[in-house]
C-alpha cells in the first residue's frame, strides 16, 4: 500500500529558499568570524575610522621593515669595497627601485588624519633613504673619500629618521 504523498511546487520552492537563506546566513557568520580580528577570544568590532588606522599602522609597520632591509643592504655595499663593478651596481639598482616602489606605494595609500604626521616622516625617510642610495650608488661608480663619507652620512641621516619612526608609538606598540 503505496501512499503518496502530493506537495504543491510553492512548497517546495518555499522550502528550497528557506534552506538557501540559512546556507547564505551561516556562510556569512563564517566568513565574519574568519576575516574578523579577534581581541581576548572575542571578535572586536571596528569602526571605518579604527579600520584604516589599523591597516595604515600595519602597513607602517610593513614599510619601516623594507627600509631596515634597504639600509642594511646599502651599508653593506659601502662597507664591502667589491671588484665586481657590476654587481655592486646591480644591487645598488636594486634597492634604489625597491625605494622608488616604496614610496609610490605610500603616495597611493590612504591616510588617517590621526597619522599624518607619520606619513610625512615616512615620506621623508624614503626621501632620504633615496638620497643615500644615490650616494652610494655614485661611491660605487667613483670610489673617492668625498663620496664614501657624502653615502655614509646620508646614510647616518636616513638611519636617524629611522630610529625616530621606529620609536613612534603607533610602530613600536602592537
Amino acid at each position: 500500500m503505496g501512499y503518496e504523498i502530493l506537495l504543491p511546487k510553492r512548497y517546495i520552492r518555499l522550502g528550497v529558499r528557506i534552506v538557501l537563506a540559512i546556507v547564505v546566513f551561516l556562510g556569512l557568520v563564517l566568513l565574519g568570524r574568519a576575516v574578523s580580528p579577534v581581541e581576548a577570544g572575542k571578535p572586536k568590532l571596528l569602526s571605518p575610522r579604527l579600520s584604516a588606522i589599523i591597516a595604515y599602522q600595519r602597513d607602517a609597520r610593513r614599510w619601516v621593515g623594507e627600509l631596515q632591509e634597504i639600509r642594511s643592504g646599502l651599508e653593506e655595499l659601502l662597507s664591502d669595497p667589491s671588484e665586481d663593478l657590476l654587481a655592486q651596481d646591480g644591487q645598488g639598482n636594486y634597492l634604489y627601485g625597491r625605494l622608488l616602489n616604496l614610496q609610490v606605494e605610500m603616495d597611493g595609500t590612504r591616510v588617517p588624519p590621526t597619522l599624518e604626521s607619520l606619513h610625512t616622516d615616512m615620506q621623508e625617510a624614503v626621501t632620504t633613504m633615496l638620497e643615500a642610495c644615490s650616494g652610494v650608488t655614485a661611491w660605487i661608480n667613483e670610489p673617492t673619500p668625498e663620496n664614501s663619507s657624502s653615502a655614509e652620512e646620508a646614510l647616518k641621516s636616513a638611519g636617524g629618521l629611522l630610529t625616530r619612526i621606529v620609536q613612534n608609538p603607533w610602530i613600536s606598540q602592537p
